[in-house]
């Protein structure tokens, strides 16, 4: 096949986020998207909606195929991720494969995935399209530039509210084991952005739950959802963050709202921030892209030393368009996965250890193991 030649592309689903990858897979100058793949009816209706062919399995779809799809993008029920995944990759043998976030719900099965892609020399993504923000593409580089010194410190908030209907159309919304609830629907994003900004990974987390208000009839109590945590997490470089989660509150405090990249939720009114850097030299504020720091002229900075706002120039860029584009240059080897199969796979092991602590009720420590920080 040509190297100028568009990536083909199937999407496996037809739930809520599969939409907008269609969308940025169909107006992408470098993808093709030729197929959506789902038993079930919203698979079937976006197919016909997008004048798109429709198969009910993989299997299907290559018996169809003489020149079949060279990548996959996976947006099932997160606890499906990893068979999915597994299936397509035994039947298809894909090149690449991008597998919406958490990367899986639980990290033994996430390790065997990982090893199952090596080995038939599949290249996997994970879906944290906020590293295609070029919110915080520039920050990471105003860190990296040393801009506001050595990191010491990270704070930030997830905070929304989620209404009755958002359980209501898929029940497995309300339950952990599931994939359920803002730890690994939400904040598994952020822990991921965290760990892109701060160039290190969680190693011990402490949580505890807010109060919880809402009813799930039919929900087992030890797999009901939380509704939200506080946060204390340290990084393998020392530094130590704060996070407030929670998705029953009347709040525009959380990325979407934050930063308005998904049409399904409305940006807000003013500017808000979600992150906030803190370093020897300056704070730096995200999606805000604020830097805070003394006036470079200024032999030695303090607390009794004016500080100056200084506003970060940002490029324009919709994450999911350029994720689709970083696709097929990962399919054409021009370029390693910006989230890699192993990076989701971090940011599972951190979520899995706040449910813990969140279930233990303790207040203890849970430490990740030095053999999970990949």
């Amino acid at each position: 096949m040509a190297e100028n030649s568009k990536v083909r592309v199937a999407l496996i689903g037809g739930g809520t986020i599969a939409p907008l990858h269609a969308e940025y897979l169909m107006s992408s100058p470098t993808c093709e998207l030729v197929a959506i793949v789902d038993p079930y009816p919203p698979g079937r209706a976006l197919a016909s909606t997008l004048s798109l062919l429709h198969f009910e399995s993989v299997a299907s779809l290559l018996n169809s195929q003489q020149n079949p799809p060279e990548a996959y993008v996976i947006c099932v029920p997160s606890s499906l991720h990893v068979s999915i995944a597994t299936d397509v990759i035994h039947q298809a043998q894909p090149k690449a494969l991008l597998i919406e976030k958490p990367f899986c719900t639980d990290s033994k099965s996430g390790r065997g995935l990982v090893g199952l892609a090596k080995e038939k020399g599949c290249k996997i993504l994970v879906g944290h399209h906020r590293r295609f923000h070029p919110s915080l593409s520039t920050t990471r580089s105003a860190i990296e530039d040393g801009k506001i010194g050595e990191i010491t410190a990270i704070s930030g908030m997830w905070t929304a509210k989620k209404d009755d209907a958002y359980f209501d159309f898929a029940s497995w919304r309300a339950t952990r084991s599931a994939g359920g609830g803002p730890i690994w629907t939400n904040f598994v994003h952020d822990v991921d952005a965290l760990h892109f900004l701060t160039g290190a990974r969680v190693t011990c987390v402490w949580a505890i739950n807010t109060t919880p208000r809402r009813k799930h009839e039919g929900v087992a109590a030890d797999d009901i959802v939380e509704e939200g945590a506080a946060i204390m997490a340290q990084f393998s470089n020392g530094v130590v963050g704060t996070f407030l989660v929670s998705d029953n509150v009347a709040s525009p405090y959380g990325w979407e709202a934050a930063a308005g990249d998904n049409p399904l939720y409305p940006k807000a009114e003013t500017p808000v921030d979600i992150y906030r850097i803190l370093g020897t030299k300056g704070t730096i504020v995200v999606p805000e892209n604020t830097l805070w720091t003394y006036d470079p002229e200024t032999a030695e900075g303090g607390w009794k030393t004016p500080i100056t706002r200084i506003e970060i120039p940002v490029t324009e860029g919709i994450p999911f368009q350029n994720q689709a584009e970083h696709l097929a240059r990962v399919v054409r080897d021009l370029e390693d996965p910006l989230c890699s199969a192993e990076d989701g796979l971090a940011a599972v092991y951190a979520c899995e250890a706040i449910v813990t602590a969140l279930k233990a009720k303790d207040g203890l420590p849970v430490q990740i193991p030095e053999a999970s920080r990949i």
